[in-house]
């Protein structure tokens, strides 16, 4: 990855190349490989490495550049779909919905100088696509659970798909996907760009991403906010509210992980504990939701012990 990092640097036809490249392969790779568990996974590997990389770009050389680079990656798909699909069209939106939120993050990003606020950015763009999603496809739930049970019947004589248990859980299913998908996203965008911060620091030989990372305070009034939008969700009991809960707990589990990060930096298990924590961070929800909590009450009990701390 650092050495694709810096073949793109290296110019913008090297980075337009690059980007190109993986973005158009990320579209076909699941049309080829079918729709698999690794196919899934490459791809998405694959959209982390393009949209890192056009941060990177955005982040070093200027949003201009960066542009070019996206420009080039949106030529090159929609031609590709054209030709092999016949749906130039797709390649377009496919390529704005990829790009659009990392030159809006990244930007940020370069103008403010902080993580914090790039995290805060990206929490109010997801927010007001939540709106949308719910006010634009009010059924989109129903549109999902419909689609999933007429895939399940034409599975009835497989028993793996047989279970009670199975059919009886489908719709509960269904509603955390439609809830999760958003602030899914929001954690994959965001963390593309930490990544393309990271990529950048290590370009220039230097530690400063880690330092900044350590130090990620998302401030009191975003606290407060968080609070209230909690207390609404769980009062309110509304799908748009609770997808803007689910949204800004995403974006305090950020700074939870910075104080974890923080804490451990000093202790000579530290790749040990770190490992050991993202392990409980992927197997339990649960861990997910206390160090998010951990984020927002970070702000006025500063679990940190340096006090020079990115607020903003």
């Amino acid at each position: 990855m650092l050495t694709l990092a810096k073949y793109a640097l290296k110019g913008q036809y090297q980075a337009a190349t690059v980007v190109g490249i993986l973005a158009i392969v990320a579209v076909f790779f699941p049309l080829v490989a079918g729709t698999t568990f690794i196919s899934a996974l490459v791809t998405t590997v694959l959209i982390v490495m393009s949209g890192a990389l056009v941060g990177l770009i955005i982040l070093t050389q200027g949003t201009i550049s960066g542009l070019k680079a996206i420009i080039v990656s949106i030529l090159g798909i929609t031609l590709v779909t054209w030709i092999v699909l016949k749906a130039p069209s797709l390649g377009i939106s496919i390529a704005l919905a990829q790009w659009l939120p990392i030159v809006i993050l990244a930007h940020t990003l370069k103008s403010t100088k902080s993580l914090a606020m790039m995290i805060l950015a990206g929490a109010a763009l997801a927010t007001g696509v939540a709106g949308i999603q719910f006010y634009a496809v009010p059924d989109l739930e129903a549109e999902w659970l419909t689609v999933i049970q007429l895939s399940m019947e034409q599975l009835q004589g497989n028993p793996a798909y047989s279970s009670v248990v199975v059919r009886d859980n489908i719709q509960l299913f269904v509603h955390w996907m439609v809830l999760l998908m958003v602030p899914a996203m929001y954690l994959l965008f965001v963390s593309i760009l930490h990544l393309s911060r990271w990529l950048q620091a290590r370009v220039a030989g230097s530690d400063g991403y880690n330092q900044e990372f350590r130090a990620i305070a998302l401030g009191k009034p975003a606290a407060i906010f968080a609070v209230a939008v909690l207390i609404l969700s769980f009062w309110l009991n509304q799908d748009w509210i609770s997808s803007m809960a689910l949204i800004v707990m995403a974006a305090f589990l950020y700074q939870g992980v910075a104080v974890v990060h923080s804490r451990a930096v000093r202790s000579k298990y530290r790749a040990w504990m770190i490992g050991f924590f993202y392990a409980l961070l992927l197997l339990f929800p649960q861990v997910v939701a206390l160090t998010s909590i951990v984020g927002v009450i970070d702000n006025w009990l500063v679990f940190r012990k340096n006090r020079n701390i990115e607020s903003t």
